[in-house]
């Protein structure tokens, strides 16, 4: 069973993105993009498996609403989550034929509405009274895996777009772009979870004697030291019709 499958579930239910901002923000500062893709996939397939859970749920949360039998129950106990930071109620109630029911619901929430002893409307399928329960009509949360399909989906798939585009740019570079020398001028430095670094170094035009900046990709590896301001030399494609369009070279720093 690979990440997604044995995570995404999880996470939809619990809401634990914390993991998955770190990892995406150390992805975006290697230094070989193509290493992306593979990462930003597993974003997109996580955001469009909760997708797919969450048209799931909303599908038979909508028959147990049509096709249920509607009861009252009462909150046993609210039951903490495995670190205690959110609770999921738990019912108890008698289907039709006169059983007791105890029903644990999987939706944890630091924002419960819910009081021990409090009673409920409640929507059960017969055929099923312990699993397929829906304690409240217009409880908002069944709508929380779509929140996780657009926020991580989102991410997965921009950074798919982002990277394809900037792969393109780069092979249309290489085979029209115009080669320049641009002087160096210095490092910029980017702090955050991780340190990485970027290069700014400016061209200018011999023919009409405009001076064009350029910056560097992000990269993990410290560029100081090996170029002398205002002398050395750095490899940049661009695009004649419009400067904006360019790539500064940085494969010496994986020499």
């Amino acid at each position: 069973m690979g990440f997604v499958e044995a995570n995404v579930e999880n996470s939809c239910k619990s809401g634990k993105f914390e993991n998955c901002r770190i990892l995406a923000f150390k992805l975006l500062t290697m230094n070989r993009q193509g290493c992306l893709y593979p990462f930003f996939a597993i974003f997109a397939i996580a955001g469009l498996v909760c997708g797919g859970l969450g048209v799931s749920g909303l599908i038979s949360r909508h028959r147990i609403l049509n096709e249920g039998i509607k009861t009252t129950a009462t909150i046993l106990e609210l039951a903490p989550s495995s670190k205690g930071s959110s609770v999921a109620p738990v019912v108890g109630f008698q289907d039709e034929q006169g059983f007791d029911i105890v029903y644990h619901s999987n939706i944890y929430t630091n924002m419960s509405d819910y009081n021990v002893g409090q009673e409920i409307a409640v929507w059960y399928l017969p055929s099923n009274p312990e699993s397929e329960v829906v304690l409240d009509e217009s409880d908002w949360m069944v709508y929380f895996p779509f929140i996780f399909m657009f926020t991580h989906g989102g991410v997965g798939i921009g950074g798919i777009v982002w990277l394809e585009r900037k792969r393109r740019l780069r092979k249309w570079l290489n085979d029209y772009g115009q080669e320049v020398k641009a002087c160096f001028k210095k490092v910029d430095i980017h702090s955050g979870k991780s340190t990485h670094y970027s290069i700014l170094c400016e061209w200018k035009d011999p023919y009409t004697g405009i001076i064009h900046e350029f910056r560097s990709d992000y990269t993990n590896s410290n560029p100081e030291g090996l170029l002398a301001p205002n002398d050395g030399l750095l490899r940049v494609l661009l695009d004649p019709a419009n400067p904006k369009r360019y790539w500064v070279d940085t494969t010496f720093l994986n020499a």
